[in-house]
């Protein structure tokens, strides 16, 4: 009896971390990486392709047209994150990936002198990329938490508004203030701190380990996936008001 007690306890423990791990992972991503990161790149990548690049507005615009491509395609990242472990895990190595690539192209934004346009967008798209993964993960992890624990699901759903709402409002408030002190390259290098807290994300969270994977049936999951997922919003509960 004490043994079972002692294992319940243990259970709990890890439940109650993961727990916290999650959480802290929301409030990274969607506040700090998504939210004051987003603010703060909106504008210093305004004032980065009219100062620094010298382009006409109507071209920024299609400019960042381009870098928005990470989002559009955003269900394969969810695809990915589902149906492909890397190393035994689902959503760390994810979580890692997209910090290195929004650290990489943070900093050789923030470091090289007279950049291309080409290399600038490819820059901004992988960094757009990094900060796409990072939330499509975190949803996963929301997800599958919410459907473990489905009394706490509306909880984790505030959480994650929360936390992009003031994320935002507070890098909407300070980013005139980085750009006029630092410029818009100086931004960018701040911006590597939420990339690098997303990545300390990865490495931290705690997630059950699957050594075993299959990964001769990646593309009979995928077909499976992406059925399911048509099935989805064929439903009519899905897209009906």
């Amino acid at each position: 009896m004490v043994e079972e007690g002692k294992d319940h306890d243990r259970g709990e423990l890890v439940e109650e971390q993961e727990e916290d791990d999650e959480n802290g992972g929301v409030v990274v991503v969607y506040g700090i990486n998504q939210g004051f990161g987003g603010a703060l790149a909106r504008v210093g990548t305004e004032y980065y392709m009219k100062d620094v690049q010298k382009v006409q507005p109507s071209a920024a615009q299609a400019y960042l047209g381009i870098t928005n491509i990470p989002w559009i395609i955003k269900p394969i990242w969810g695809l990915l994150t589902d149906v492909v472990p890397i190393l035994g895990y689902r959503r760390r190595p994810y979580f890692v990936l997209a910090g290195i690539i929004g650290i990489l192209s943070m900093f050789f934004l923030s470091f090289h002198e007279k950049l291309h346009i080409v290399l600038a967008l490819l820059a901004l798209t992988a960094g757009s990329a990094g900060v796409a993964i990072a939330d499509v993960t975190v949803d996963a992890c929301v997800a599958q938490h919410s459907g473990i624990h489905s009394s706490l699901a509306p909880d984790m759903q505030s959480l994650c508004a929360l936390s992009s709402s003031i994320g935002a409002l507070i890098g909407f408030s300070l980013s005139g203030i980085f750009v006029h002190l630092i410029g818009p390259k100086g931004v960018y290098g701040l911006l590597s701190i939420p990339y690098a807290l997303v990545l300390i994300i990865g490495l931290v969270l705690k997630e059950p380990y699957s050594p075993s994977f299959a990964y001769r049936q990646i593309s009979e999951k995928f077909a499976a996936a992406a059925t399911a997922m048509w099935t989805t919003l064929k439903s009519e509960d899905v897209w009906r008001p």
